[in-house]
């Protein structure tokens, strides 16, 4: 759900092929399936691709939730003097967090990290969503991703995968 987001928030550190758009304003899906073929997108299953770009866009349904969490509000986003809304900051570290707890996504874990580091996060502040989703251990190993990625200043998803594995490694 937030690949997009993971793409604006690490400044490109990681890069998405699909946007994910949810129907906040409940636009009939014909109105929807209209403005996408006026793009040049045409369905293919769930999602809307078009041969001149790999990106494909889904509409998933609302209400939009992080884990167990509902979104109550979103940020905006000013691009082309155009406002669109996004996910704040903490709701896409915790969606790329749920993913690594839900389905062992280990990229969505060095997602989560990158944008903690980018932005300057605190890992606690995902304690509890951690240990709500998941367990004290998933916790752990974001705080230890976070802190040697801090301490040998590392920035890119490359280092943060190398270290992710070396704290996996030794997990076993």
């Amino acid at each position: 759900m937030g690949g997009l987001a993971v793409e604006i928030y690490t400044e490109n550190l990681y890069l998405t092929k699909d946007i994910d758009m949810v129907n906040i304003n409940y636009q009939a899906p014909a109105k929807i399936h209209a403005a996408m073929l006026e793009l040049g997108f045409h369905k293919k299953g769930r999602v809307y691709v078009n041969e001149s770009t790999d990106i494909s866009v889904e509409f998933p349904s609302p209400p939009l939730s992080v884990g167990d969490e509902l979104i109550k509000s979103t940020t905006k986003l000013t691009i082309a003097n155009r406002s669109i809304p996004i996910l704040k900051v903490e709701d896409v570290v915790k969606d790329r967090i749920a993913a690594y707890i839900h389905w062992s996504d280990k990229q969505s874990l060095i997602q989560a990290a990158a944008i903690i580091l980018k932005h300057k996060l605190k890992p606690k502040m995902f304690r509890q969503f951690c240990e709500v989703e998941g367990s004290p251990d998933d916790y752990s190993l974001l705080e230890k991703l976070c802190e040697q990625a801090s301490k040998n200043r590392l920035s890119t998803m490359m280092e943060l995968e190398s270290v992710l594995t070396e704290l996996l490694i030794r997990r076993l």
